[in-house]
This record gives C-alpha cells, structure tokens and sequence, in this order.
C-alpha cells in the first residue's frame, strides 16, 4: 500500500518536534486538519501539504474551516513542504485563500530550507 505524501510529511514533523502530536483522520467532518499538536498547554491543529509544482489544493472545506479556528483565536497553520527542494513554507490559518490563489509563492509567516531547523519550527508553532 502506498503511503501518502502527507503522511510522510506527518511521521516526519511527529519525529522531529517535541511535542504530541497526531495525525487526525476523520471521515465525518470535512475540513478539520491533519495534524493535532499539544505542549505546555498549547494546541495546535495543521493542514498539511506536499507539492511538486507552485498550486497548493485546497478544498473549500479546509479553508473555511482553518479561518473560522484562527479567527476565534485558535492556534493553525497551513504547512507546505516541496517535496523537490524539501522546502517548509509555514502560513497562518487565515491564509487559505491567499494559498489558493498564489500557491507556494503566497508569502508565508516562516521558511525553512535544508537542512530543517526543526527547533526553530518547534518554537514558531508553540510560542506565545
């Protein structure tokens, strides 16, 4: 069975942060993110992308969804790896719209390229 980029991409980022993290599968509510993160009492949820071109797919869903979270003052981003250059774009939860349209050149809240400074990453998701 073949895995999913952004399983991968989820194993990868549950391996290298300190935190619990989760992959969040749910068939009945469409829209809710991949990925559910806890530390210290911070929650965060992600929507994870991997791409090999600029566009990023993006249902109506998950855009609506991640708005609505970080307006009331949740904690969610949009993180997209490109799986050519091993990339990682971090964009606010607010951004759907903005990544629909402009795709990874949409300008994001932080970038890191190899070799990824997990911390880093770490410490933008969780942070005050």
């Amino acid at each position: 069975m073949t895995v999913k980029p952004e399983t991968k991409f989820g194993r990868l980022l549950m391996k290298n942060i300190d935190a619990h993290l989760e992959r969040f599968e749910t068939y009945g509510k469409v829209g809710v993110p991949d990925l559910y993160g806890i530390r210290k009492g911070r929650v965060i949820w992600a929507e994870l992308k991997c791409i090999k071109q600029n566009s990023i797919s993006l249902s109506p869903f998950q855009i609506s969804w991640n708005y609505n979270n970080f307006q009331r003052g949740g904690k969610n981003y949009y993180i997209v790896q490109d799986a050519r250059s091993k990339v990682i774009k971090l964009y606010r939860g607010d951004k759907g719209r903005e990544l629909k349209e402009l795709g990874f050149k949409c300008p994001c809240s932080l970038q890191l390229k190899p070799p990824t400074d997990w911390k880093r990453l770490e410490d933008y998701l969780f942070g005050p």
